[in-house]
């Protein structure tokens, strides 16, 4: 398999919608259960993040390995930036599965609610660290995206920490709104051109340079000239 690497954008980009996409969820249905008594609608939000995880997976396997597991390990291993999206996809799968659990334990399991938070925390705080994995060339703008990304959701878990001891509605569409807003930036993020690609670094050492050789000329009128001329000099 030959690998482009304009699949490391196009793979970076289906990986962003698909995290944009649990949180889409997770915000409509948050906002959903404040307005009605029916919470059969929450089951909807970690079956979500768990399908979440799962695309994020195959994402990299098919953008990167063309379905070659083998061939996905070799990309990622030439792009080491890159496993951050690994570990995107491991968080928001746990995330889902706490909420499951959560919401199966007929919402009385509060440490699989308080585990979720904290699973969405750690997200908020690696798109902190995105722009520490790919080229200095697009370093800045991605840092200035992703920072947004990881304010916003950061502050959603914060609104929704303090529900848990202050219950408010305040707090409560707070949280699905910024949850919301988190969303839209992921579905609308485009990879930033050049942000993966292969940069070819070239080292100049001293030990390297090449000591240049004596003039030719010099050689000859040494080797006519007699010892004893020499040895006068």
């Amino acid at each position: 398999m030959t690998l482009n690497f304009d699949s490391y954008n196009t793979a970076s980009t289906a990986i962003h919608v698909a995290q944009g996409c649990a949180l889409l969820v997770l915000g409509l249905t948050e906002a959903y259960a404040g307005l009605e008594t029916d919470r059969r609608i929450k089951l909807v939000s970690p079956a979500v993040f768990l399908l979440s995880g799962a695309a994020m997976a195959l994402f990299m396997l098919y953008f990167l390995g063309g379905w070659s597991l083998d061939g996905a390990f070799g990309a990622l291993k030439m792009k080491n930036g890159f496993f951050i999206f690994v570990s995107f996809a491991c968080f928001y799968a746990c995330a889902g599965f706490s909420l499951l659990t959560f919401l199966f334990s007929g919402e009385k399991s509060r440490g699989w609610w308080y585990l979720f938070l904290f699973f969405l925390a750690v997200i908020a705080l690696l798109y902190f660290r995105v722009s520490t994995r790919v080229g200095s060339g697009a370093a800045a703008q991605v840092a200035l995206y992703h920072s947004g990304l990881g304010v916003t959701l950061l502050a959603a878990v914060l609104l929704k920490f303090l529900h848990g001891f202050r219950p408010r509605r305040t707090f409560h569409f707070g949280w699905s709104a910024l949850l919301l807003i988190t969303s839209v930036q992921l579905l609308g993020y485009r990879e930033v051109k050049g942000a993966f690609d292969l940069h070819v670094v070239s080292l100049n050492t001293e030990a390297s340079q090449v000591v240049p050789a004596a003039p030719v000329k010099a050689v000859k009128n040494n080797a006519k000239t007699s010892p004893s001329e020499r040895a006068g000099d």
